[in-house]
């Protein structure tokens, strides 16, 4: 970590050590508890003052929590037992965020998950980019203490997200356990999912999620596998492209979520469509590509932002120059058809109240990762105006980063 001149959390102090996936999940819910209560109560109060019946969100993320390895259910309940706040808001938080902020936005609400329609121009979240050699620039990469003297593919994640800020951001850091790969990320606390990644073996996964679904009796919120837990999963169990492709096509593509699936080693990478409405997975292993909210080699729903957005995207990275991390920060942060819903770097639109409407999305965070290296670089809120900060696996983090008040400090 660059960052000398504040208080740290050293990998032993907090991260090391650990026997179970619970334990783990109860020392980070220790460390994120300010917070995750926070941001619960907040939205406590406005699930009341809008008089929002939570039973049926409850209901599909009890059904939900059915797909989810041993493990990582373990890990949720270690959590929900460290937390004081009301236990059902706090699972609707955990497996049901998204449908509540469009049960809170008024009007036409706007989610990752629901875009309420491609006619009512609504959009939806992320937009990703990969660089795979030759087209990756060697620019020194972030110091892990390996000197492999080539820089491996480079993948950047800007996640879009909504909900006024009530889905608080941390670095998380998990151990290897038992069999298990440990990792490192950028991602919302108190949950146990996560969106984008790189494990201990360097391998990195990240994802846009699709709006396309399977079909057949055995696609229920019990059996269909969510995509934050998919990448979890991958990053727990695989160390390379290759196994993580196997792992893929080892399940049933049907009982899989619409994505697309950023992958990245020290060697190699991939783009993933994966479509269970046609149980296919379409790959696109060029030296650039990325990616928003539809795909491109099969049928999905298209938004108008996701279309504008990755336009600009495919326009920011054409030619045959090489690309480094500052290319694809530049990327990150780029306002052309905002800032706004159609804008890479995404903000509220005009017309929502501050700091914006429950339904709207904007960036909460910017990842950029090497494949082959176990670090992260990255900026939590809007990559136009958050500071730039890296971490290593292993290495001393910034105690206000692992906690999530870092993320409060933005707010207030």
């Amino acid at each position: 970590m660059d960052d000398t001149a504040v208080d740290t959390t050293a990998y032993d102090d907090s991260i090391a050590g650990v026997d179970s996936f619970a334990e783990h999940a109860q020392r980070r819910a220790e460390t994120e508890r300010e917070a995750v209560e926070w941001a619960i109560d907040e939205l406590e109060s406005i699930i009341d003052e809008q008089g929002v019946d939570l039973e049926p969100l409850l209901e599909y993320g009890r059904r939900s929590q059915e797909s989810l390895p041993d493990r990582h259910r373990r890990a949720y309940e270690a959590m929900a037992d460290v937390f004081d706040v009301d236990p059902a808001v706090y699972e609707v938080y955990v497996f049901a965020y998204s449908e509540l902020c469009e049960e809170l936005a008024e009007g036409e609400g706007r989610s990752e998950k629901h875009p309420k329609g491609v006619g009512s121009e609504i959009g939806e979240g992320c937009t990703n980019a990969l660089v795979a050699p030759p087209r990756v620039e060697s620019d020194g990469g972030i110091d892990t203490g390996a000197d492999t003297g080539t820089t491996g593919p480079l993948a950047l994640k800007n996640r879009d997200i909504a909900g006024r800020g009530t889905r608080p951001k941390s670095i998380v850091e998990q151990p290897p356990v038992d069999d298990y790969y440990g990792l490192l990320t950028i991602d919302t606390c108190g949950t146990v999912a996560m969106f984008k990644g790189v494990n201990d073996q360097g391998l990195v996964a990240a994802n846009t999620y699709i709006d396309c679904e399977g079909e057949g009796e055995d696609v229920t919120p019990e059996t269909q596998l969510r995509n934050g837990t998919v990448i979890r999963m991958l990053l727990e169990e695989c160390a390379t492209v290759d196994e993580a492709r196997e792992f893929l096509e080892s399940r049933p593509t049907r009982r899989l979520m619409g994505q697309t699936l950023f992958l990245a080693d020290d060697t190699d990478a991939v783009l993933l469509e994966i479509d269970p409405a046609t149980e296919q997975i379409f790959v696109d292993d060029g030296s650039v590509v990325t990616r928003t909210n539809h795909f491109v080699r099969s049928e999905s729903t298209e938004a108008e932002s996701s279309t504008k957005r990755r336009q600009r995207a495919l326009e920011l990275l054409e030619g045959d120059e090489q690309l480094d991390r500052e290319d694809l920060w530049r990327f990150a942060r780029d306002h052309a058809n905002g800032p706004g819903d159609d804008s890479i770097c995404r903000h509220p639109e005009p017309e929502t109240d501050e700091p914006h409407a429950f339904g709207q999305l904007t960036t909460a965070s910017s990842a950029i990762f090497e494949g082959g290296s176990p670090a992260i670089e990255a900026a939590m809120g809007n990559p136009c105006e958050a500071e730039r900060i890296r971490c290593t696996f292993g290495d001393e983090i910034p105690t206000d980063l692992r906690t999530g008040q870092r993320w409060l400090d933005r707010l207030h």
